[in-house]
């Protein structure tokens, strides 16, 4: 599970660039800091979601080499059927 603590960083940065992060942060009515809370977590979640689109990708190129050439409909249609036969093991149980 990730750490939620929060922490607090300095950082050094080039006055024009925080310049337009406080104009920013005013355009939308928030503290200049919290604004820049808002935009670090956002560049790591997108970083976090290209991680997951990429583990997902993978994944999916390995179904694909272990089961052939099968298109999602029939993947679906397959794993729609072995559920049915599942209910009906657990069923007669």
């Amino acid at each position: 599970m990730k750490d939620m603590e929060l922490k607090r960083i300095n950082i050094r940065i080039p006055a024009y660039i925080q310049d337009y992060y406080k104009a920013q942060a005013k355009r939308y009515s928030v503290p200049y800091t919290n604004y820049i809370t808002m935009v670090l977590t956002q560049i790591y979640e997108k970083d976090e979601e290209k991680e997951l689109v990429r583990d997902f990708n993978n994944a999916i190129k390995q179904m694909k080499e272990i089961s052939g050439n099968v298109t999602a409909e029939e993947m679906i249609k397959q794993m729609q059927d072995i559920i049915d036969k599942l209910e009906k093991a657990g069923s007669q149980k």
